[in-house]
């Protein structure tokens, strides 16, 4: 089916419709991208900060604490 077969059966107001919402899903999409990369910046930058704060509070320590369920 072509555009001028849908533009027969159904319309130019329909034909219109269709690409104003096909226009406007594109257009949400490309608003999403700057949103998804400043969301990526900020888990990389709060994972760095979690990183550093737990490095600063938690002792040094030399032996090695073994994390094992006695059962």
């Amino acid at each position: 089916m072509s555009v001028f077969d849908v533009l027969h059966q159904h319309g130019p107001w329909r034909l219109a419709g269709f690409a104003l919402a096909l226009t406007v899903f594109l257009l949400l999409h490309l608003l999403r991208w700057p949103l998804a990369l400043a969301a990526r910046l900020l888990l990389a930058a709060q994972t760095g900060l979690d990183h550093r704060l737990t490095n600063a509070i938690t002792p040094e320590t030399t032996e090695y604490v073994r994390r094992t369920a006695h059962v």
